[in-house]
């Protein structure tokens, strides 16, 4: 969610450490692990959110292939394949950071940590329909994106 593996690293230990001392809060109505990617959820929304964040995104958009890109073809593939796919992991990537945070988040949640519609519904505070929803529009979104930039999707 945070597209850095430093912050992410950071972010992951501030995660844990306001666990445990929210422990006691736990009160067993939905499992662990949804508690747990709530508090992840909201540690990510708060740094998204954060000056610290909008100076080091800044940084980060000035430094010459400082982006990584999701996805990459595989070893045997042609250059030009290579290129290829990593042209749309690139835009695909732009996509996903254009996406509001409250699809953005379900998006990721769905597809990068595979949670089903109730987790997501759960980790969030919304409906089971409206984490299906946010999915589905997330989709269009960065479908309607990368059909915007000449991505034939």
């Amino acid at each position: 969610m945070v597209r850095d593996h430093a912050v992410a690293e950071e972010l992951t230990q501030d995660v844990f450490l306001k666990a445990f001392r929210k422990l006691d809060a736990f009160r067993g109505d939905a499992k662990f692990s949804t508690w747990l990617y709530r508090i992840a959820v909201n540690v990510c929304h708060d740094y998204r959110a954060s000056v610290t964040a909008r100076i080091r995104r800044e940084e980060m958009s000035l430094e010459a292939g400082s982006v990584k890109v999701m996805a990459l073809p595989a070893p045997g593939a042609r250059p030009d394949d290579q290129t290829i796919a990593r042209e749309m992991a690139g835009a695909f990537q732009a996509c996903l950071d254009r996406l509001n945070e409250p699809y953005r988040g379900a998006f990721v949640l769905r597809h990068q940590q595979g949670l089903g519609y109730d987790e997501i519904a759960s980790v969030l505070g919304i409906s089971r329909s409206n984490a299906k929803v946010r999915v589905h529009r997330a989709r269009e979104m960065i479908l309607g994106h990368l059909r915007r930039m000449g991505h034939d999707v």
